[in-house]
């Protein structure tokens, strides 16, 4: 591997290329200490040196990361390649946040179910899980913890917060709601059903 370009990033940082390829960032002490130069072409040792360093400063980065927010494993691994660490230093650091039990997808879709399930249908958080790199399976057993009747209890106060008197509107104001509530992923159904339940005469 030659290194083609030694060019400033930001933040203090250098971009390296390899073989014409942007492939990671280090601070110019760093470029020193090692004594890297444009047209270099990588020793085994020197590779191993750099993916030492960079492995470690991924482990740290993700601590960061997760330290501010909850992220699925795609997610961060996304992260860290947007600040170009090589895939060798992030798969180094998905393994040690695992280990460390600061990265768990199944604990993620399953509070994420919960917390989103009090607004959200379920198919809404289904593709919003699926969006953020969960694995179907994960989904498919945080789902299984969140009820159908769960589900019809979001629906009915949902639905109460944005009629408070059902039984006052009329058939537009009802296909109107239809319309509304169908496109938060409830299904039609459920809704009409509710809506005669909560507006018929107790």
């Amino acid at each position: 591997m030659i290194i083609t370009e030694i060019a400033a990033y930001k933040g203090g940082k250098f971009s390296i290329s390899l073989n014409g390829e942007p492939a990671f960032l280090l601070y110019s002490s760093e470029i020193k200490s090692l004594r890297l130069k444009e047209g270099m072409d990588l020793s085994p040792d020197k590779r191993m040196s750099l993916l030492e360093l960079l492995s470690k400063r991924a482990k740290k980065r993700t601590l960061h990361l997760l330290d501010r927010k909850d992220l699925t494993e795609a997610e961060l691994r996304k992260k860290l390649a947007q600040d170009l660490y090589p895939d060798e230093a992030v798969d180094a650091a998905v393994s040690a946040a695992k280990a460390g039990r600061f990265l768990d997808d199944r604990r993620y879709a399953a509070q994420y179910v919960r917390d989103k399930s009090l607004r959200k249908s379920r198919r809404i958080i289904e593709i919003e899980l699926k969006q953020k790199g969960i694995a179907e399976e994960l989904i498919e057993e945080a789902m299984e913890e969140a009820s159908e009747d769960n589900e019809r209890e979001v629906l009915r106060k949902l639905l109460l917060k944005k009629c408070p008197d059902p039984a006052s509107i009329d058939l537009k104001e009802k296909q109107k709601i239809l319309r509304y509530f169908s496109g938060k992923g409830f299904q039609s159904s459920d809704i009409i059903n509710l809506l005669d339940e909560i507006s018929s005469p107790q």
